[in-house]
């Protein structure tokens, strides 16, 4: 294989659809789409932000990297959670690769990035760090500051509050562009991974097509700058770790199910942890993000409200879930949206008492219910020998769930084997599902009732892959067919004329480059992100980094080349 590089750039927009690409005006994004290849992009399940970027950049699935919620419910319970880093991340980078064959990178706002690897390069973390992390190498982040005139910022300036305007996200996006062009300018690099994830976030916060225009047409001017900042002859890739749209069908309260099914015990004290909670201490200036939301000193403002709240119900003789169902007939749920902050909605009534329930769903967006089981959970109340008759139980009832409009909830229904195989499978809920057509969300809060109809936006399964450069071969959409969020990094290290690790699952496509991908062992990734003796627990352990014949030979015949 050649040794010389070719200069490669990953552009990562959170929750690219086709559906609005085809709708603005994106000139940018539509040259690559006419000059390159294009297709669809299918996301890990479950396809949200902290398990997706993560299966993006190190080339596996979840149950092999071992991030699958926005929380680390590892050892805990969830009113215990941490929000996820980059150390939940327990499988290498590409970055990490490329550092091992000293080709240097530039890596911007990339989600679950902190702490920062120590890389050939620089790495300044995105979304999920706290507002003031360190890059890597220390004080990148003040130098790109000094080359924009201004602080770098990872959050917008209301962003903490939850009330960021248009311009807000908007202005964001041009910040991120002026600092994608100005670290691309500043610094060393051959492989360059570029992210905007205000894409997403004007989708979840607003429900206006001209705000939606607004966030891709900013994204475009980004992609636009990148383009005439690398050098001529640059592979580029545009991808999304997820699709969008609207979604009109119910908030599903899975707990709640449990709850009637007697899975679920109640308490008027516990806690869930919700995202909404931990975004507006990412912002501070001197706030942890792994705290899951909770601020360790008493009552927070939010509980205290909730506090009075339920008093007051509980005084004409009301539940939460009943004043939640009365506000809605009336049309007044707007307003208790409003009065209420972000996030204490779903502290209304009773909680589920994790450590006394038999099972339960922890997190939404981890689409799954983990069983409370003894010897494993450290409060554990299933025994081993009840372990799958709980668990098929639970399939059985979820898959006989059905909706006010009489549809089925989920599309399927299935134990953790069925749908992961890795190392950290276990670590996966015990039952997983998918919500029909991705038209419901999964909520984790008690309201008294299994269901509420929404109509917002949120994610897709099916996002974006745009290619374009010298790598990349004539090929027809129609024969490459879609690719899959683990396919990213071993086509853009391939790219990079550089062998593919063998512990990546992705794959690329036959005719898709111009260049076959040859796959090869890498060594043990350290602490520092350098490859050594091999270390337990680690992000990964294997040979030294090899491409003799023996390991072609097995490759080939598994049918990987």
């Amino acid at each position: 294989m050649d040794t010389d590089t070719s200069h490669t750039v990953i552009i990562g927009l959170d929750a690219l659809s086709f559906d609005y690409l085809d709708r603005f005006d994106t000139p940018h994004m539509q040259s690559i789409r006419k000059e390159g290849v294009e297709t669809e992009l299918e996301s890990t399940f479950p396809p949200w932000t902290g398990s997706a970027w993560p299966s993006i950049y190190t080339g596996v699935d979840p149950a092999h990297h071992g991030v699958y919620s926005f929380f680390d419910f590892r050892e805990t319970y969830p009113d215990d959670a941490t929000v996820i880093s980059r150390e939940n991340v327990r499988t290498p980078a590409i970055w990490n690769y490329l550092t091992a064959r000293d080709v240097p990178a530039a890596v911007l706002n990339v989600p679950v990035t902190h702490p920062a690897d120590s890389i050939r390069g620089s790495l300044i973390p995105g979304y999920l760090a706290p507002e003031p992390v360190e890059g890597s190498p220390p004080g990148i982040r003040d130098d790109l500051a000094d080359e924009l005139g201004e602080p770098y910022r990872i959050y917008g300036e209301n962003e903490a509050d939850g009330s960021p305007s248009v311009d807000d996200l908007v202005s964001l996006i041009d910040h991120r562009r002026r600092a994608a062009r100005a670290l691309l300018e500043l610094t060393d690099w051959e492989f360059a991974f570029l992210q905007v994830q205000k894409t997403d976030t004007v989708f979840h916060t607003f429900d206006d097509e001209d705000a939606f225009r607004r966030a891709y047409e900013a994204a475009d001017e980004f992609v636009g700058t990148v383009l005439e900042t690398v050098p001529d002859g640059t592979n580029v890739i545009v991808c999304s770790d997820h699709g969008i749209g609207r979604t009109d069908g119910y908030n599903v309260y899975v707990n709640e199910v449990l709850r009637r099914e007697g899975f679920v015990e109640t308490c008027s004290d516990g806690r869930t942890p919700t995202l909404g909670e931990s975004k507006g201490e990412l912002g501070g200036d001197e706030t942890d993000a792994g705290d899951g939301g909770n601020d360790g000193g008493g009552e927070s403002v939010p509980v205290r409200m909730v506090s009075t709240a339920e008093s007051a119900l509980r005084a004409v003789g009301m539940s939460a879930g009943d004043a939640y169902r009365l506000v809605q007939r009336v049309g007044a749920d707007a307003v208790v949206e409003r009065l209420l902050p972000k996030g204490t909605q779903a502290a209304l009534g009773e909680n589920v008492d994790w450590r006394r329930s038999m099972a339960y769903c922890r997190s939404g967006p981890e689409l799954g219910v983990r069983i409370n089981l003894e010897g494993r959970d450290e409060e554990g109340v299933v025994p081993p020998e009840g372990y799958e008759h709980v668990r098929n139980e639970i399939v059985r009832v979820l898959e006989g769930l059905r909706t006010p409009d009489g549809e089925p909830a989920f599309e399927w229904v299935e134990p953790r084997e069925a749908v992961y195989d890795g190392p950290y499978a276990e670590e996966a809920c015990d039952v997983l599902f998918m919500p029909t057509a991705m038209n419901s969300l999964v909520a984790t809060s008690l309201l008294g009732s299994a269901f509420v109809p929404i109509d917002k936006h949120n994610h897709k399964r099916t996002g974006v892959f745009l290619g374009a450069g010298p790598g990349f071969a004539d090929v027809d959409a129609a024969e490459l067919g879609s690719l899959s969020l683990p396919d990213v990094a071993p086509i853009a290290m391939t790219l990079l004329d550089q062998p593919v690790p063998e512990r990546m699952g992705g794959r690329v496509p036959s005719g898709l480059l111009v260049d076959e991908p040859v796959f090869v062992e890498y060594g043990p990734l350290e602490d520092d992100g350098t490859y050594g003796g091999e270390r337990d627990g680690g992000r990964g352990v294997g040979d030294e980094p090899s491409e003799d014949g023996d390991v072609v030979d097995r490759l080939e015949n598994l049918g990987y080349l």
